[in-house]
């Protein structure tokens, strides 16, 4: 084979392109909600506020204050009205371990703060508040025994009740609302949010339990899909977003190939199936209807013997 047929050097039409390495493929990137434009800062809780700090990061939770007065229905104490000084109604109930606090002694002619957990309803997504508590600051002192001498001393400093932290120090609106969960829908026409909120079993035997908040609000953020913490303003019977704070990305569990659930389950709904033989048994017995019938045997006589006589 010549060398005229296949020659050893042939000029290149490009020569840089030897020596120029590949553009990389350019993928989208996946968005990041940290990389979003920064939201006005979150409120700051403390052991003293009304709501404490979340006690870990992916702590669920749904908490929020309602000053007014509490009116109980007719047929029914726990049940009546949160009528809050700013002029909203929500429906609420009492829970049980507080209902002889405030049957005893609370004075419902007057407003108080009270710690609820919100709700919503079904049929038209309005506010619905459970009373778990009631939050009153001078409530954390101690009086002292006047009579007890013993605990009276000239280094004691008096008891200031200035000192003592308030929504208007702590900076906490008489309104607020600690929303913390997944969220799960996410619409800017309608401007709302639905967070899906965990509710950890009382007994564990139970199963875990979640229900749904509505807030209203619009973020620049895509929120599905993620758990954020937010910093909610009740306004009449909605909770307004007035913050809120990326936490961590909650991850779907990817479905089972085939539909179907996993060989061994016990709560598998495929039909048993009873083994033709049992171990230490033979044959499945059948019914005597069923038995079939043997073929009778035809058998010769034996030959007929010739008896010698009696006689």
């Amino acid at each position: 084979m010549s060398s005229a047929q296949f020659p050893n050097h042939q000029p290149l039409s490009h020569p840089e392109a030897s020596t120029r390495p590949a553009k990389p493929i350019k993928r989208p990137k996946k968005p990041n909600p940290a990389d979003y434009p920064t939201l006005p800062p979150m409120l700051q809780l403390t052991g003293n506020t009304p709501i404490p700090p979340a006690s870990e990061p992916l702590q669920y939770r749904a908490i929020g204050l309602v000053l007014g007065k509490y009116l109980p229905s007719a047929e029914e104490f726990n049940q009546g009205t949160l009528v809050a000084d700013d002029g909203a109604v929500i429906d609420a109930v009492i829970l049980g371990r507080i209902m002889s606090l405030i049957k005893n002694h609370l004075d419902l002619e007057q407003s108080h703060l009270w710690v609820v957990y919100p709700r919503i309803r079904k049929e038209d997504n309005k506010l619905h508040a459970q009373i778990m508590g009631v939050w009153d600051p001078r409530l954390v002192i101690k009086p002292l025994n006047v009579d007890d001498t013993s605990a009276v001393t000239t280094d004691s400093p008096p008891v200031d009740l200035q000192t003592i932290p308030t929504l208007e120090t702590s900076g906490i609106p008489n309104s607020y609302f600690s929303i913390r969960g997944e969220v799960i829908y996410q619409s800017r026409e309608t401007k709302e949010i639905f967070v899906k909120i965990r509710q950890a079993p009382k007994k564990k035997t139970e199963e875990e339990r979640y229900f749904k908040i509505r807030l209203v609000g619009d973020l620049p953020q895509k929120l599905v899909g993620n758990f954020w913490d937010f910093d909610a303003i009740r306004v009449d019977n909605d909770l307004t977003i007035r913050s809120g704070q990326f936490v961590a990305a909650i991850r779907a569990k990817p479905p089972r190939k085939g539909g179907g659930k996993p060989t061994g389950d016990p709560d598998s709904k495929k039909p048993f199936r009873k083994p033709l033989e049992e171990e230490g048994k033979g044959a499945i017995d059948r019914p005597e209807g069923d038995k079939p019938k043997p073929t009778p045997v035809k058998r010769s006589l034996p030959p007929k013997l010739d008896l010698p006589d009696g006689n």
